[in-house]
């Protein structure tokens, strides 16, 4: 695969790429560039992930030396959302959740490098380098950077202002060449690339995915059950939650189920070769496939595509899916229990 094929492949389904220049200097410099991608380990995983999964693969397939962070520490500091004592735990299922999925996508995990932000975050380099950055930036700039991500109250923790601050410095402690994330990290890796050459580090090239509106039509949330399809629900509960989504006849805009078929679906037919069927009755005209989410999308707001017979189509191919990632979690039961023992 040549340089353009590589920037075409990668850029793909992305929302942006600071900056394409330094993206295609690296192409052209490195055989072997390395990508990261984060993760704090708060709410349970839902099927947003499978668009940062799908990248990531693209990454393999593109060459790339592929590190997937799971942020223990940064998911205490964002005010508390994983206890200090259930960290552990839900470090295992995250790091379980990103193997799954990324196993129902046909990735070879072999080609995947897990890190706890634990193993390095606490040593005395980086301790160091971290009370240097903590002397350059100010409160403001660092709430600033974190505000998509991190949960400030009125009377904010100073762990939301150490956030964007570590993940800053886990760009060179992973000896990454390229930082990528939900476009709702673009304000940290701004920073990132504003204040890492102040302390003598390169400044990253920052890929951002789109983030997947929920079921209900704003923002998913990991807090709010009914936007989003958890990576471990049933048949029976994928299917419920999709049919009660929020997909008007003929609107496009801030519909989840939509959004699912063009940054999932079509990103992993694309990549077999295959159409996406909408099975439908001869008494409704029969059968639609479609090649790509443009020709969709169109049937859709003409009402040649009905809501119902779209949900059960995305239903379907969501539990095609999540096939492979309940078979993964038969014998962790206990595990998800001790990850999150509020729930059950």
């Amino acid at each position: 695969m040549d340089v353009n094929s590589k920037m075409n492949f990668i850029a793909r389904n992305t929302q942006e790429i600071v900056t394409k220049k330094e993206f295609r200097e690296l192409l052209e410099k490195e055989k072997k560039p390395v990508v990261y991608w984060g993760t704090a380990p708060t709410g349970k995983v839902h099927v947003g992930y499978y668009i940062p999964m799908i990248k990531l693969a693209d990454f393999v397939r593109t060459g790339f030396k592929v590190k997937v962070l799971i942020a223990d520490l940064h998911a205490h500091l964002d005010d508390l959302k994983t206890p200090w004592e259930l960290l552990e735990h839900r470090s295992k299922y995250y790091e379980l959740c990103v193997k799954a999925m990324l196993k129902s996508l046909g990735v070879n995990l072999k080609q995947i490098k897990f890190v706890r932000g634990s193993d390095f975050q606490l040593t005395p380099n980086y301790s160091r380098d971290l009370l240097r950055l903590v002397a350059i930036v100010t409160l403001n700039r660092s709430r600033r950077a974190a505000s998509e991500v991190v949960r400030f109250k009125e009377d904010p923790k100073l762990g939301g202002f150490i956030y964007p601050l570590m993940q800053t410095l886990d760009v060179p402690y992973l000896e990454a060449d390229v930082a990528f994330g939900g476009v709702d990290q673009r304000g940290i890796y701004m920073l990132s690339r504003e204040i890492l050459p102040e302390i003598g580090y390169k400044k990253p090239i920052c890929v951002f995915n789109p983030m997947l509106p929920g079921l209900t039509g704003e923002k998913m949330s990991a807090s709010v059950k009914k936007s989003k399809i958890d990576l471990l629900d049933s048949e029976e509960e994928v299917e419920m939650k999709i049919n009660s989504a929020y997909c008007p006849k003929g609107i496009v805009e801030k519909n989840g189920v939509l959004a699912f078929v063009e940054h999932v679906i079509f990103p992993i037919k694309d990549n077999v070769n295959e159409t996406f069927l909408i099975e439908r009755s001869q008494k409704f005209g029969g059968n639609l496939e479609y090649k790509n989410y443009s020709e969709l999308v169109k049937d859709y707001r003409k009402g040649v595509l009905h809501p119902l017979d779209l949900k059960k189509a995305v239903a379907r191919e969501i539990n095609v899916l999540l096939k492979v990632v309940r078979k993964e979690f038969e014998n962790k039961k206990e595990l998800v229990k001790k990850a999150y023992p509020e729930e059950e």
